[in-house]
């Protein structure tokens, strides 16, 4: 058993003593050290009002003690009780008077009730004394008054003194983010993370700072190797797992997002969102049975998830199970019924069947609920094309054309006037290539034997 299991443990059961002493109402003597091992263990547990309660118990009992008011004024401050908790800080004031944290919280506090000259006067007073070793605290207390004016350059620029002084200061490059990206100083933050990880290589909220700068440039591989720096440091900052996982799911590394997911799986236990990227993933791998798996999995988790009902039909979709998929698509609407992609799963689940009418039904209905997209049209819109209602696909696209544009739709359009054997569709078709070269493959796609029309290979030769 390592020293940190050892020390979980004596904290668990000094909870337990506790917990069992308050409910039989027998009291328990306390040391200050076992205060503050309570107080924060409530405070990072998120029981707030408990951490509080015990904060006034140890107050009661040591009255002097500064360090108490100060843990009571930060749960107060996370309460959202601003004015209570400056009641307390006076009272912590009274007793220390010369006391910096207490000034310092002060600020932070005006600073996020409004009162920006009550926060500029207290920076003002303790610019004027503070020592070298202080001024990273003072900075960082700064950054909240520039935060809430919104000078985020400024906010930037403190910050960044303050990680020069101390970058082993985790507030201050907690923070650090915040200003990166309210300022968007995205290339000078990469230059300043990479020489403080020169000098502090193993500050986790450094390398994370970097993977998130980078992804907001687009430099994407950099991105997710600052990212898993930041976790393989700290193997329980949960966040940078998911950040991570994410960048290689945009960049369709679906493997390692997958080998990410299964890590944070190990780290923090399972849980609905985590089982449902999984599933993603393994979905595109073209493993359905172990996403399949996951997403029955996440439904334990909340039965009533209709984006986890939508990927299960889409598994089974993929499968050509058409019945499963559709019962998977109709729960998925049960559950909520403006999304899109619901409807049109089952309308190219009910056209594989045959169900033309049914389909028909369907794909109107996503063209209805996202008219904006050309993708929903263009899909209804190659389904006429395919099923031989050319005349009705065109009146659906020129229908379309009053709510968005696009080169899709712009093919469909040229192919069923090309079937139609409108010349007119050719110069539709010229448009097409013209707008968007990439997209000319969906015509062989609706009609395979336009592969054979030598006036439309001529065209997409001379574009290529």
């Amino acid at each position: 058993m390592n020293h940190k299991t050892k020390h979980d443990l004596v904290i668990l059961n000094l909870i337990s003593d506790f917990e069992e002493s308050i409910s039989t109402g027998r009291g328990m003597f306390l040391s200050e050290k076992s205060y503050f091992e309570i107080i924060e263990y409530y405070h990072k547990d998120n029981q707030l009002k408990k951490a509080l309660s015990v904060t006034d118990m140890a107050i009661k009992q040591f009255n002097f003690q500064v360090e108490y008011y100060l843990r009571k004024a930060n749960i107060l401050k996370r309460l959202n009780r601003p004015q209570e908790c400056l009641a307390v800080l006076d009272k912590a004031e009274e007793i220390a008077p010369f006391e910096l944290d207490v000034k310092l919280m002060k600020i932070k506090v005006f600073a996020y009730s409004g009162n920006i000259t009550g926060a500029q006067q207290i920076l003002a007073e303790v610019k004027s004394y503070m020592t070298d070793s202080e001024a990273t605290e003072v900075l960082l207390s700064e950054s909240y008054i520039h935060e809430v004016t919104q000078e985020y350059d400024q906010m930037y620029s403190v910050l960044k003194k303050a990680i020069s002084n101390d970058p082993h200061n985790d507030e201050s490059l907690d923070r650090f983010w915040i200003a990166i990206e309210f300022s968007k100083n995205y290339y000078n933050a990469i230059q300043f993370l990479l020489s403080i990880i020169d000098r502090t290589p193993y500050s986790y909220l450094a390398w994370y700072n970097l993977g998130e700068a980078y992804s907001c440039v687009g430099e994407y591989s950099k991105a997710i190797d600052a990212l898993e720096y930041s976790f393989i440091i700290k193997p329980d900052f949960q966040v940078a797992y998911y950040e991570c996982a994410d960048i290689c799911i945009q960049e369709k590394n679906h493997k390692k997002a997958l080998e990410i997911y299964k890590e944070a799986l190990v780290q923090f236990g399972a849980d609905e969102e985590v089982l449902l990227n999984m599933a993603e993933c393994q979905k595109e791998l073209g493993n359905l049975s172990a996403a399949k798996y996951n997403l029955y999995k996440a439904l334990k988790f909340d039965p009533y998830n209709d984006e986890v009902y939508f990927k299960l039909g889409s598994c089974y979709a993929i499968e050509r199970n058409w019945n499963n998929a559709i019962k998977a698509f109709h729960k998925a609407i049960s559950i909520e019924e403006n999304t899109e992609d619901y409807y049109l799963g089952l309308a190219e689940s009910y056209y594989s069947l045959g169900s033309f009418e049914k389909a028909d039904f369907f794909y109107r209905k996503a063209t209805t609920i996202a008219p904006e997209d050309s993708s929903y049209w263009s899909k209804y819109a190659t389904f006429l094309i395919k099923t031989g209602e050319r005349s009705l696909a065109l009146q659906l696209l020129r229908k379309a054309e009053d709510f968005t544009f696009g080169a899709d739709l712009l093919y469909c359009q040229a192919t069923a006037s090309i079937l139609e054997k409108n010349e007119k569709g050719y110069l539709i078709m010229e448009e097409a290539l013209q707008e968007d070269f990439s997209l000319h493959p969906m015509i062989f796609q609706i009609e395979p034997e336009l592969a054979l029309d030598k006036k439309i290979i001529a065209m997409i030769n001379y574009f290529r």
